[in-house]
């Protein structure tokens, strides 16, 4: 039965040292939203479809990354102060009553909400004397295991305190590694501190931060993990081996149990097996829609009318969905010119010439940015002006003009400069890096990346640092460190995978095929440009298409497998001209690769087939 089971892993624990972790789940019954619901929310006051919505939704983008990515164009103060309202529900209580009776001491909770402190409050206890809440990396820091005290770990940051959960909120989005957070997870879910974990109202969606971080913990000193995944409407319940489940599931390689129960169900189990006072199930209702729509109004008023289209299109544009996000740009521009709004409208302009560049559309883009750019400069944007010029260097670059894109991004590098903007800085610094790859400078380039890279790390942007991690394995195989370079991008494919950055895995792939083909690796290359393929297609990049496609066909080229050869450099051909037109010189490595599979036996009379 579940009580006995209850009574079996609580009351045996002669230390009480059994913990809870909990998330959103936990506050629904005091009227705060689920994250999926209070999304659905925003998209609905900015008028997004419903099937676009799925599109963010199904993707691992984290709340807190979908906040900030908010955040840096509005404010979302009203959003945020959601989390300031409701009253406890009977599981706060219930943790309340727990913590009172001595069978808890630690809860760890990714909730902004301080409804568990309430609950302490309610109950008679007093904070700072009877229990200590923790909710920053500074605090964190201070965290004494040792002594007996009641913990309450806000790993997200509080609510109560909206500046350190900015911080919070950026550091997540960009996957800062943050020391302190990081170690009390360790400690955490360490069987010297917490026996026993309780886990409810969770759904192992925090990929940017905290899943990871406990996939990592592999020692055989674990807690012992009791997960109540949430079954609706049953009054019965099932056991399995927590290691069971293949998605979402950070604990497999911890010792516990899956408990599949009606979570409400769960409670009531716990409050009668446990405590003596009778329960009694509370829930409440809070009108945290009403925060939404005075949020889009509020955005609307202090930017323009086109905000509901930039803020969609942003958040397609950071989850790789290029040609969602192009469709939002062009209406957040008609939005522009409709109200007059010359500096939105150059600014949507730009960002439209962002997303045509990652799609491959080079020469729609270069005239975005070109017009963009030199508007920028005239209406004074100074931050649109360093945007743009990084977004056309970009350009530039894909079009081999690699001398007009160094122009270019140097030119960003001395507005960033004198502007101190450290983060586009940092971005310049390694676009700058990248071309002079290209033009065979790997010392130029390694210069530019030791500096960008510094940078990256101290501000904690994880996408320049995959980035710039791949541009220091290119400059290195060029130098002919071959061994160093692999290691370098392979760190770019791990860093770039942890983000959920696909165009950045995307470019580190297929610059690990370049090696691969070049020492004749053919079965490493064959999977890691099949691999570059598949993430290249599924988020539409065609110029990665064709370069697969083209390091595809050069393997079964190399392996003797004409029909194979021809198959692929004819689809890197058929896609290059329609990216390049068929006069480009983008081609001639196509054209080269094609002739020497169509006179292949005649070729190896000669000598072994070169790659070019």
């Amino acid at each position: 039965m579940l009580d006995q089971l209850i009574s079996d892993i609580i009351k045996s624990n002669d230390h009480h040292n059994t913990a809870i972790f909990c998330g959103a789940g936990v506050s629904y019954h005091s009227g705060l939203p689920l994250v999926n619901n209070l999304v659905k929310k925003i998209f609905e006051v900015m008028d997004i479809r419903e099937a676009d919505a799925e599109i963010i939704l199904n993707s691992n983008m984290p709340f807190e990354a979908f906040v900030e990515t908010i955040r840096n164009e509005v404010s979302v103060d009203e959003i945020l102060e959601i989390f300031a309202k409701g009253i406890p529900n009977t599981t706060h209580e219930l943790i309340a009553e727990l913590v009172s009776l001595g069978y808890i001491k630690t809860i760890m909770t990714t909730n902004f909400d301080p409804l568990i402190e309430s609950a302490l409050i309610n109950k008679g206890l007093q904070k700072g004397k009877d229990f200590n809440v923790f909710s920053s990396e500074i605090e964190f820091g201070k965290i004494n295991w040792k002594d007996n005290g009641i913990k309450i770990i806000k790993i997200h940051g509080c609510i109560s305190d909206k500046d350190e959960m900015a911080i919070t909120l950026s550091a997540v989005a960009n996957k800062v590694s943050c020391t302190n957070k990081n170690l009390t997870i360790d400690e955490f879910f360490s069987k010297d501190i917490n026996t026993n974990v309780f886990i409810i109202g969770y759904s192992c969606s925090d990929m940017f931060d905290i899943s990871p971080r406990i996939e990592e913990i592999k020692n055989e000193n674990s807690s012992n993990v009791f997960f109540i995944e949430h079954a609706k409407n049953t009054s019965d319940y099932t056991l399995e081996d927590i290691t069971l489940k293949d998605y979402k599931n950070p604990f497999k390689n911890f010792s516990g149990q899956r408990i599949l129960v009606d979570s409400d169900f769960f409670i009531k189990n716990v409050w009668e097996t446990l405590i003596t006072t009778p329960y009694k199930f509370k829930t409440s209702q809070t009108p945290w829609k009403k925060n939404v729509e005075k949020w889009i109004l509020e955005a609307k008023e202090s930017n323009s009318a086109g905000v509901v289209n930039h803020l969609p299109a942003r958040l397609y544009y950071n989850i790789g969905e290029y040609k969602i996000a192009v469709k939002h740009f062009e209406q957040g521009m008609y939005m522009a010119q409709k109200d007059g709004n010359r500096i939105m409208f150059y600014s949507e302009l730009g960002n439209l010439g962002m997303a045509f560049n990652a799609l491959g559309k080079y020469k729609e883009a270069k005239n975005c940015l070109e017009e963009s750019s030199t508007a920028c400069r005239d209406l004074g944007n100074v931050q649109g002006e360093i945007a743009q010029l990084q977004a056309l260097g970009n350009i530039y670059r894909n079009l081999s003009e690699y001398e007009a894109a160094i122009i270019a991004y140097n030119r960003a590098i001395m507005i960033s400069e004198r502007e101190r903007d450290i983060t586009s800085l940092c971005n310049s610094l390694g676009n700058a890096a990248s071309a002079y790859n290209h033009t065979n400078r790997p010392d130029e380039a390694i210069k530019y990346l030791n500096r960008g890279i510094k940078i990256a790390f101290a501000i904690g942007d994880k996408q320049s640092e995959g980035s710039m991690l791949c541009s220091f394995g290119i400059a290195y195989s060029q130098k002919g460190d071959n061994e160093k370079a692999k290691q370098f991008i392979q760190n770019s494919i791990n860093t770039t995978r942890m983000i959920g950055d696909k165009q950045g895995e995307c470019m580190a792939l297929h610059n690990l095929s370049n090696i691969n083909l070049n020492f004749k690796e053919f079965d490493e290359c064959l999977k890691n440009a099949t691999s570059s393929l598949q993430i290249a297609q599924e988020i539409g990049i065609m110029p990665s298409i064709a370069q697969a496609y083209y390091n595809i066909g050069n393997c079964y080229l190399f392996k003797g497998d004409l029909q194979l050869a021809n198959q692929n450099l004819n689809l890197a051909l058929d896609i290059s001209k329609q990216i390049y037109g068929a006069e480009s010189s983008q081609l001639i490595p196509i054209l080269k690769s094609i002739f020497q599979a169509d006179n292949y036996r005649e070729i190896m009379e000669f000598g072994k087939v070169n790659h070019v």
